[in-house]
This record gives C-alpha cells, structure tokens and sequence, in this order.
C-alpha cells in the first residue's frame, strides 16, 4: 500500500468519523444540523473506524519494514576472508545500512583490511559507491597492475567468462595504501579492501581480479541496475 493512499484513508475515516458524530444533531443560533438515524450514524462510524485503523496499520507497517541484516551480510562474506580475517560489526555505516570490518590475523594476510557494507536497494549502494570512489577523479580504465592503482582508475566487474556486468570497481592510492573499492548488484553490497605493504601489491592484485574476492551467492543471479553508472555518464 502506498503512502499517498494510506493518508487519504485516514482523512477519509476521519471525515466519516466527524459525519457520524455531526449526524447525533447539531443545533446552534446560526445553524442546525438535522439528527440522522441511528443505523446510518452507526454504519458511518464503524466504517470510518475501520478506514482509519487501516491507514494507520499501512503507515505503521511501512515504517517497520525490515531492513539490512548483519546475517544476511555475514552469508555473503567471501569463504577466503572468513577462514583468514577476523569480521566484526563496522563500528559506522551509512544510513540504512549494516557494514562489517575484517582484519587480517596474519602479517601476510591480503587484504590487511577489508569493509563489508549491504545496503536496503540498488540505488543506496550505487550512490555509496559513487561518493566514495570519486570516479570521475579517477582517469584509468583498469585496475590490474599497481600502475592502474597509482593513477588511480575504474572499470565495470564483470564475473568469469559472463558479458553481463556485476558491478563497478575503482581502485587507488592513498599514500602506501593500496585500496580497491567495489559493488555487487546483485546484493547491494560495497566492499573496500586495502593493502599498506608494497610487498603485498602483487597478491593484493591477484585477490581482487580473482575468485578470492567474489561474493558467495548464485553467479548466474541477475543483477539489479541502479538509475546512474559510470558506464552511461561516460556517454
């Protein structure tokens, strides 16, 4: 039920609510309101009752719809990064959303850190991703060398041998740090890896254009396509 119909059922029942009462006989020095019957009065205020508990039931449950859940984040947490990283709640997320942090328990653990964040749509995650990533400040095409990350570039994620594309990645430099930032559109989720050990780059690399960092899930899950891309502000 939409929000706009729900406001008008409870002005409606309302209305209905105010008439059954009007109806009781209203006379006044400048006005009288004829009594109504009794049936029609009684008729009018059950039904204004049920029209207004209605309106108010859709608000109420439109307002406590569920939303991100760390369960459903922590199923879609690669295995690689469980059997290796500690993950925690994140102690922020954006609005809406849920987030987890992971650290490496080992010194050559890649990623050191990563961030998991599942958001409520498409849309939410996509705009997370835009203003993080800042891709029209990234002027590379690719992220598969340490050249790529130093410049600073971005690229469409496309999964295995699939032509349909899951996502998009941008991948940067912050000082020593390493940092690879993606999207799965097919979960709504963000995630941000980063290495600050240049002996660790080549394994970084391999980890994020592998299998290592996918997602667990159904490859073969279409995914959803937010209102703006990097791929159509380029047109």
């Amino acid at each position: 039920m939409s929000l706009a119909l729900e406001i008008v059922l409870i002005i409606i029942g309302i209305l209905l609510l105010a008439a059954a009462l009007i109806g009781s006989g209203i006379s006044r020095r400048l006005m009288t309101i004829p009594k109504m019957h009794r049936a029609p009065r009684i008729a009018l205020a059950i039904l204004g009752v049920l029209l207004l508990a209605g309106g108010m039931w859709g608000v109420i449950t439109e307002r406590e719809e569920p939303g991100p859940s760390l369960a459903d984040l922590r199923t879609r947490v690669p295995s690689a990064v469980k059997a290796e990283m500690n993950c925690s709640e994140a102690a922020e997320s954006p609005k809406g959303a849920v987030g987890l942090e992971c650290t490496g328990t080992e010194e050559n653990t890649t990623p050191e850190q990563a961030w998991f964040t599942l958001f409520p749509d498409v849309d939410s995650m996509q705009k997370y991703w835009m203003n993080k990533a800042g891709p029209s400040d990234l002027p590379g095409t690719e992220c598969t060398s340490v050249d790529d990350f130093r410049k600073g570039g971005k690229q469409e994620w496309i999964l295995g041998d699939q032509s349909v594309t899951m996502g998009d990645q941008a991948c940067y430099m912050v000082g020593n740090t390493a940092v690879a930032l993606y999207t799965d559109r097919r979960y709504n989720i963000v995630v941000l890896a980063q290495v600050s050990d240049p002996d660790h780059y080549d394994a970084f690399l391999k980890w994020i254009n592998g299998n290592a960092s996918v997602l667990e899930g159904d490859d073969n899950e279409t995914p959803a396509t937010p209102s703006h891309t990097v791929a159509a502000a380029r047109r």
